[in-house]
């Protein structure tokens, strides 16, 4: 069992891009195994609906699967077009909405977490705006 958030990151700002943390806590009391990227869209409109598109995997390397332990912490980087009322740097092409939140696919999973996020503006048209590297052990 996981359980997910999403958090900014601390002066990732810059260049019209944002970062954000996605961090998967293992709270089962069995370790598990993680490795490879997870899946990432944003969500909204108070059920759930995916907005635009989900998140492009980045180039980082291959990385090894690794043991997460139980109370252990896993990540993976999300960098984003910093997305406004107005569609940030994408303007009239982003279609910028209001979002609820994120829902984020465990690599090799196909049951979804949900990580709400008040605040967060998402493009929903068919621009790719979000970017995610593979997960990294973290503790």
């Amino acid at each position: 069992m996981l359980r997910a958030s999403v958090t900014h990151i601390p002066n990732s700002d810059g260049a019209g891009h944002t970062g954000y943390q996605v961090n998967f806590k293992n709270v089962s009391p069995e370790s598990c195994r993680m490795a490879g990227f997870p899946g990432v869209s944003v969500v909204g409109h108070g059920d759930g609906t995916q907005i635009g598109q989900p998140a492009d995997w980045s180039n980082s390397p291959a990385g090894q699967p690794k043991v997460l332990n139980p109370g252990a912490t896993a990540t993976a980087k999300i960098n984003a077009v910093n997305i406004d009322e107005n569609g940030g740097i994408l303007g009239a092409d982003c279609k910028a909405v209001k979002a609820d939140g994120w829902r984020i696919y465990p690599p090799n999973d196909t049951r979804a977490l949900y990580a709400p996020y008040p605040g967060l503006w998402a493009c929903s048209s068919d621009v790719v705006w979000l970017q995610v590297t593979q997960m990294n052990p973290t503790s």
